[in-house]
């Protein structure tokens, strides 16, 4: 009987899961928050595979920006991360910090992943030089701080024509690119730095409104932000890109590409290539 009974409490002991130790520091995963993505959904099975291939417990952060993502992985404070280009270009000079693997977005998607640069018609600014002589009495509107197709690579082409934000009379972070738009129709601002989707958007479904519009700039096909992991006694980092890269990295590509729009459609990763960047620096 008591040999029965031990038995029994050994296979129930057997059929629990693992509980990774509570002692061993947690990997911090992290992001920055968008209001049309849940994040924290899109993060849970890289969460998940990093515990699987670390033994550690894992912690999701979200960040309100991507600076301030990237100050966080800088400092030690997130350990991998999903950035985007604004956030990476930041994240790349700091120690200890290694681009591991990038969804292997389809080409269609990359093709449509630009920024763009609008005025409002009736403001009479047609070209970047205009824009440049004129900044100073004018509103400026972008989506937030380190957004990629949305401040990033605006910022780059309005220093070709020795302009900056605050070269504007005002600048306003709107959130999104939705709103960024309609800071344009509602008037707030006579300028805005927008992803291209919207504004094809705009176009193909508002054409009345779009024709009040101006298109200054279209910027090429942007890349994607890499995933990154910051080197540490907590973090293997070697080990998290083998998983990304091999077969049990579908699962998580394909959670990711979910979270933004920039990387619908992948299902896998690819290797980074640090010549796809070199064009892109921090301000």
């Amino acid at each position: 009987m008591v040999e029965s009974m031990i038995l029994f409490l050994l296979s129930q002991l057997a059929s629990q899961p693992a509980l990774l130790p509570a002692s061993l520091p947690v990997v911090r995963v992290g992001t920055y928050s968008y209001p049309l993505y849940d994040r924290r959904v899109a993060l849970e099975p890289l969460a998940a595979m990093i515990e699987r291939v670390s033994g550690r417990s894992t912690q999701i952060v979200l960040l309100d920006t991507p600076d301030a993502l990237a100050d966080a992985v800088c400092s030690g404070d997130v350990d991998v991360a999903m950035t985007n280009l604004g956030a990476f270009v930041k994240i790349r000079s700091c120690p200890e910090v290694k681009a591991i693997a990038v969804l292997d977005t389809p080409s269609a998607v990359l093709d449509t992943y630009r920024g763009v640069l609008i005025s409002r018609r009736d403001v009479g600014v047609a070209t970047l030089d205009e824009l440049a002589a004129r900044a100073g009495g004018l509103h400026y509107s972008e989506v937030l701080p380190g957004s990629t197709s949305g401040a990033l690579v605006q910022r780059a082409i309005l220093r070709s024509v020795k302009t900056k934000p605050s070269s504007f009379l005002s600048v306003r972070q709107a959130g999104t690119h939705d709103a960024a738009l309609d800071d344009l129709l509602t008037g707030r601002s006579e300028v805005a730095a927008v992803a291209e989707e919207p504004w094809r958007n705009l176009l193909a479904k508002y054409p009345a409104l779009a024709a009040q519009l101006h298109l200054l700039w279209r910027s090429e096909p942007l890349p994607v932000g890499p995933v990154v992991c910051k080197h540490s006694l907590r973090t293997s980092c070697d080990a998290i890109q083998s998983a990304l890269l091999g077969p049990s990295g579908g699962d998580v590509a394909g959670s990711l590409s979910n979270g933004w729009r920039e990387t619908e459609g992948a299902i896998r990763f690819r290797a980074y290539d640090p010549a796809s960047y070199d064009a892109f620096r921090a301000e």
